[in-house]
C-alpha cells in the first residue's frame, strides 16, 4: 500500500518548508504547489537525503484564488495543508489583503468537495484572527480558541502609513479568512474535516536562509529588536518545528471538524534578555526592562487533544541565534 499523500500550499515559505520536512520524516508523500516552474529545483534541493525525497511531487499553481487551479492538484490526495497566505507590503486592504486571503482559502475548500478520498484539511491562520484588529499592538491580551466569536472589523477605519498600517491590514485579512472558513463549514457538509491552526509569533532556525541579510519574517523582527531597548514582538512565541509537528499530529489524531488550535508558549522577556547576555554576549543585546506585556493565551486545546509539548524559549533562541552567528562567521571567513 502506498503512503498517504499530503498536498501542501505555501511550501516555499519559512513555516511551509519545515512542514514539508516534518511530513516527509513522518512517512508521508507530499505534493507541493509552486507559483513558477523554476522554483522546483530550489525547493527540491532542500530535501536531499530525506526519506521520500525522490517521491516529492510539484504542481504549478500561479493563482491560488481560482478554484479550478486545484482540479489536478487534488487527484489522489489524502490530506491538505493550506499554509499559503498573501503577505504584500502595500496595497488596498480589500484587493491586496482580504480578497486573496479569503478566496485562497475558499478555493481549496470548495475544490476539495469533488474529491471524496480527502480526509482532512488543515488551514493555517494566525493568533491575530482571534482578537481585535489591533491585537498586534496591544499590551493586554487574553485569547482562546473555539469561542465561535465574530470579530468586528471596520473597513473604513483609519490606517496609518507604513508597517503599522500593513500589519493592521494583515490582521484584518486573517480575521476575514477565518470567518469565511467557519461560514463554509456551517453552510456545507464536506466529507473531509476542517481543522484550523492559530500560531502566535513563529520563530526558529530557517531552512530558507543562506545569508545573514536574508533573515525574514518574525525572525527578522526578533533579531532587529535585540538592538533596541524594547522588543518588537510580544512574549508569546512558538517554535517553527512545533508548528510542523502539530500538522503531523493532526493526521494521526481523531478530531472533529471545525476544531481550532492555538499554537503558542508564554515567554518571559526578563529571562530572554538574561539568557542572551549570558550565552550570546557577542549579540550585544540592548533590551532592558521593565517589559509591559500581559498576554494570556490559552493553549489547552492543543495540549490536551494533540499532546503538544512546546519547545522552550531557550531552545527557540538557541536555534535562531546559532544560525545567525554561523552565517555571520561564514561571511567573515570568506
Amino acid at each position: 500500500m502506498s503512503k498517504p499523500l499530503v498536498f501542501i500550499t505555501g511550501a516555499t515559505g519559512f513555516i511551509g518548508a519545515q512542514v514539508v520536512a516534518t511530513t516527509l520524516q513522518a512517512g508521508y508523500r507530499v505534493r507541493l504547489s509552486i507559483r513558477k516552474a523554476e522554483q522546483e529545483a530550489v525547493v527540491r534541493a532542500r530535501y536531499v537525503g530525506y526519506d521520500g525525497y525522490e517521491g516529492i511531487e510539484f504542481i504549478v499553481i500561479p493563482d491560488l484564488s481560482k478554484q479550478e487551479s486545484f482540479s489536478s492538484a487534488l487527484v489522489g490526495v489524502d490530506y491538505v495543508f493550506h499554509l499559503a497566505s498573501p503577505t504584500p507590503s502595500s496595497g488596498d486592504i480589500q484587493t491586496a489583503y482580504i480578497d486573496p486571503a479569503v478566496e485562497g482559502t475558499l478555493s481549496v475548500l470548495r475544490a476539495a468537495q469533488a474529491f471524496e478520498q480527502i480526509k482532512k484539511i488543515v488551514i493555517v491562520s494566525s493568533l491575530l484572527a482571534l482578537g481585535p484588529v489591533d491585537t498586534f499592538f496591544a499590551h493586554e491580551v487574553s485569547l482562546r480558541d473555539n469561542t465561535g466569536e465574530t470579530i468586528p472589523v471596520d473597513l473604513s477605519m483609519h490606517l496609518p502609513e507604513g508597517p503599522a498600517g500593513e500589519a493592521l491590514k494583515y490582521s484584518v485579512s486573517k480575521i476575514k479568512a477565518h470567518e469565511a472558513t467557519r461560514e463554509f463549514i456551517t453552510n456545507n457538509t464536506p466529507s473531509y474535516k476542517v481543522i484550523t491552526f492559530h500560531p502566535t509569533f513563529v520563530l526558529g532556525d530557517s531552512m530558507l536562509q543562506e545569508r545573514p541579510e536574508d533573515i525574514g519574517g518574525i525572525n527578522a523582527m526578533f533579531w532587529k529588536g535585540l538592538s533596541q531597548e524594547k522588543p518588537t514582538i510580544h512574549h508569546s512565541w512558538v517554535h517553527v518545528r512545533d508548528v510542523a509537528d502539530a500538522h503531523v499530529k493532526v493526521l494521526q489524531t481523531e478530531i472533529e471538524t471545525g476544531k481550532e488550535f492555538i499554537l503558542a508558549r508564554p515567554v518571559d522577556w526578563e529571562d530572554v534578555v538574561s539568557y542572551l547576555n549570558e550565552k550570546y554576549p557577542e549579540v550585544e543585546c540592548k533590551m532592558k526592562g521593565p517589559f509591559e506585556d500581559n498576554w494570556k493565551i490559552d493553549t489547552t486545546t492543543a495540549e490536551e487533544i494533540l499532546g503538544m509539548k512546546w519547545r522552550s524559549a531557550h531552545s527557540i533562541i538557541d536555534d535562531l541565534t546559532q544560525q545567525q552567528l554561523a552565517l555571520r562567521a561564514k561571511v567573515a571567513s570568506s
